[in-house]
């Protein structure tokens, strides 16, 4: 419990220790590359107060935040940043603090509790961080009104996916507007999830929604699909502007992936997709195969790769073909790019502008009847029966 329970934000103030934060301010290489999609000048710096004991961990979480573009005060106890609360200072932008307390120090649950009840700063986002999670911790979370409750270990790219997400903003908004340019569906979806609140993500610019629960994800729609495959290709197609918001009603459903399998599978594929798209290949683009070429590339090519090869006729695009084949997205998208850089499918224009495309296609690249489609991908890992966590 906390030392000075029946205290009022002013008091603690006046009753706080001796300062031993520590300030760090991001480059400028760092500072330009903006922490908020809301913030196009590189003069704005959110000011973030950290809170953590463990020296190591402060440390890494101080870095990942100044690395975004954040100015960070950091320090090992709650009573060393509580002169940044008082009257006269420029309030923080997020205040990121421990829920139990350090030897006979403050709580996070007290000091949010505090902060909570002053009209200058109710409206502080507060994340609090916790080495062990007690039974009744969500419950005093939820009743001090914390923006969110998650567990140590927290990696520093989540930190920043949710400094990115409400610094600056109001504690209770409606939604945390995002795009995806600065800060991926796979980031900020692996971020809500390290957390115990229910919500709603809700692309702006297309249609699709995901809805997640205590640490895992319980419905969503993309692109006229549901469920385990609405959020692979969520993540995967999904793109511009979209809205995080938080509220039990929103996140109705059934569960559908937990945590430890989205952060070990499906965010990998996630961000290897995208590292692909950004080989410079544009999914709509509309190829066609060089069959001169391909004769030339047949004999090391596995046989596999005439179901990709097949699809591109010159009037598929990329992403339509990704749609229709039935290997997992990565993995088509995988073979394109290397087709591509070998030279065996190339613009659909450039060879309509050389030749022809042939009558016969070669019978290495029929279609194949199969008398049963494989399994979703994932589809066996994705299910769960009960809440599982990440470290």
């Amino acid at each position: 419990m906390s030392a000075l329970p029946g205290l009022s934000l002013q008091e603690l103030l006046m009753a706080a220790s001796t300062p031993r934060a520590t300030v760090l301010e991001p480059t400028p290489s760092s500072a330009s590359a903006d922490v908020s999609p809301r913030r196009r000048s590189t003069r704005f710096r959110p000011r973030v107060l950290l809170v953590e004991s463990d020296k190591d961990a402060r440390a890494s979480l101080a870095m990942g935040l100044v690395g975004a573009g954040f100015e960070v005060l950091a320090a090992p106890a709650i009573e060393d940043i509580l002169g940044e609360l008082g009257e006269g200072r420029p309030l923080p932008h997020l205040v990121i603090a421990p829920a139990e307390a350090s030897g006979d120090g403050m709580e996070g649950f007290t000091l949010c509790a505090r902060l909570r009840d002053d009209a200058r700063t109710e409206h502080l986002p507060v994340y609090l961080l916790s080495r062990h999670e007690a039974p009744h911790h969500r419950e005093r979370a939820d009743a001090v009104r914390a923006d969110d409750y998650l567990l140590h270990p927290v990696p520093p790219q989540v930190l920043v996916s949710l400094a990115r997400l409400k610094a600056g903003r109001s504690a209770f908004a409606p939604d945390y507007e995002a795009h995806t340019l600065r800060m991926p569906l796979a980031q900020v979806l692996h971020a809500l999830l390290c957390g115990s609140r229910a919500g709603r993500v809700e692309l702006r610019d297309n249609e699709g929604w995901l809805s997640f629960r205590q640490g895992h994800v319980v419905d969503a729609s993309f692109d006229g699909e549901r469920g385990l495959t609405a959020i692979r290709r969520l993540l995967f197609f999904g793109s511009g502007a979209y809205a995080v918001s938080f509220g039990e009603a929103l996140a109705e459903g059934k569960l559908l992936l937990n945590l430890k399998i989205y952060a070990s599978l499906l965010m990998p594929a996630a961000e290897r997709f995208s590292a692909l798209c950004a080989l410079g290949i544009p999914l709509s683009a509309r190829l066609t195969v060089d069959f001169k070429r391909l004769a030339d590339m047949l004999k090391s090519l596995p046989d596999d790769v005439g179901q990709v090869i097949r699809l591109f006729d010159g009037q598929r695009t990329v992403h339509t073909a990704l749609l229709e084949c039935s290997l997992p997205e990565v993995t088509t998208l995988e073979v394109v790019t290397l087709l591509y850089a070998q030279g065996v499918l190339v613009p659909a224009n450039l060879i309509a502008e050389r030749e022809p495309v042939p009558q016969s296609i070669p019978p290495f690249f029929e279609p194949v009847l199969r008398a049963e489609e494989e399994e979703e991908p994932f589809s066996e890992a994705f299910e769960t029966s009960g809440p599982s966590r990440a470290a």
